[in-house]
């Protein structure tokens, strides 16, 4: 039984130091992001461990791999790299296009190397403009992808 309760511990005090509540009950219920309220939603995960059943049966905003897709973190990072990933579509390599891969499912380098083929062979339709916003650029970047089934095998099947 202390097993028990220190693994659990360990696992709710491991998803409070993440930042907010992630994915589950709490989640879904509580969407306002402040600090009390991710506090109470981490809360209603930890106390009716809703965030694991999420995670393993990929439901509640969870993912059935663990992880959380999280749309914003992608823009965050395009807004935040966004000229440089821009050339690095353009050459169709590089080091924050891998990031980018792997953030989109493509976790082995045969799969980021696909995936940066298609932005090469995509650019234009990516980035249609010198003035693309962050926002339109991963919008643009997820109707492309929408489009490749083979590679949408290989990164989610890696």
């Amino acid at each position: 039984m202390k097993k028990v309760l220190i693994t659990a511990l360990f696992l709710f005090s491991a998803n409070a130091f993440a930042g907010d509540a992630g994915c589950g009950l709490g989640s879904m219920i509580i969407t306002k992001n402040s600090k009390g309220l991710q506090l109470l939603a981490l809360t209603t995960n930890g106390s009716f461990l809703s965030s694991f059943f999420g995670i393993t049966s990929g439901t509640s905003g969870c993912s059935s791999s663990g992880i959380v897709m999280n749309d914003k973190e992608v823009q965050y990072f395009v807004e935040v790299n966004q000229k440089e990933l821009s050339r690095e579509m353009a050459q169709g390599h590089g080091q924050l296009l891998a990031t980018l891969a792997e953030m989109k499912g493509c976790a082995n380098t045969q799969a980021q190397a696909a995936f940066g083929s298609f932005t090469q062979n995509s650019y234009s339709n990516i980035i249609p403009a010198a003035n693309t916003s962050a926002a339109d650029m991963v919008s643009n970047l997820n109707n492309e992808l929408a489009g490749q089934k083979d590679l949408q095998n290989l990164c989610h099947g890696s």
